[in-house]
């Protein structure tokens, strides 16, 4: 579909940015980063996704493959979602500069998503992931320790600070 499409769809579906729930609710399909684990998704649900969640994992989905329409989706769901606002638009274009190879553009679309908002994990991970590939494994250790305090219990921080020391050796 092009871009206007998914306006479109954006404001007919009420214009509000999917809860940290409904990312969760992504299957593997849509979550294809080899990076982080698949998300299982929700099997006791039967409602089929809203005209929004599927522009967003969509917009994931243009992101991973380095679509270019990636950006003006990403616009247009940042320009028309609701009051509450939403990090995803920033960290699809994170994904998007990542598969690009840009990661100095990459890495502040991820600040961006954490500055947006500060538990959305899995810009934390892309980063650090990012900073380890660079060998900039100070700056990829403060992010994982700073995840790490957030959210204890969130394995893929661990498994990354797995990764970080290893690639210390």
């Amino acid at each position: 579909f092009p871009v206007t499409i998914y306006t479109a769809l954006v404001c007919l579906a009420g214009c509000q940015s999917p809860t940290p729930n409904d990312r969760a609710a992504k299957g593997a399909e849509q979550v294809n980063d080899s990076r982080l684990p698949a998300e299982k998704p929700d099997l006791g649900d039967s409602t089929p996704p809203s005209a929004l969640q599927v522009a967003y994992a969509k917009a994931l989905q243009m992101a991973e493959q380095g679509d270019p329409a990636t950006l003006p989706l990403c616009d247009s769901l940042l320009q028309h979602q609701g009051p509450q606002g939403g990090a995803e638009p920033y960290y699809y274009k994170g994904i998007y500069f990542a598969s690009k190879k840009d990661n100095k553009k990459a890495l502040g679309w991820f600040d961006k998503t954490i500055q947006t908002d500060y538990s959305f994990y899995e810009a934390y991970i892309e980063k650090a992931a990012l900073l380890i590939d660079a060998k900039e494994f100070e700056a990829a250790h403060k992010e994982l320790e700073l995840l790490r305090a957030l959210s204890p219990g969130y394995a893929p921080v661990h498994y990354w600070l797995g990764k970080w020391a290893d690639r210390q050796g």
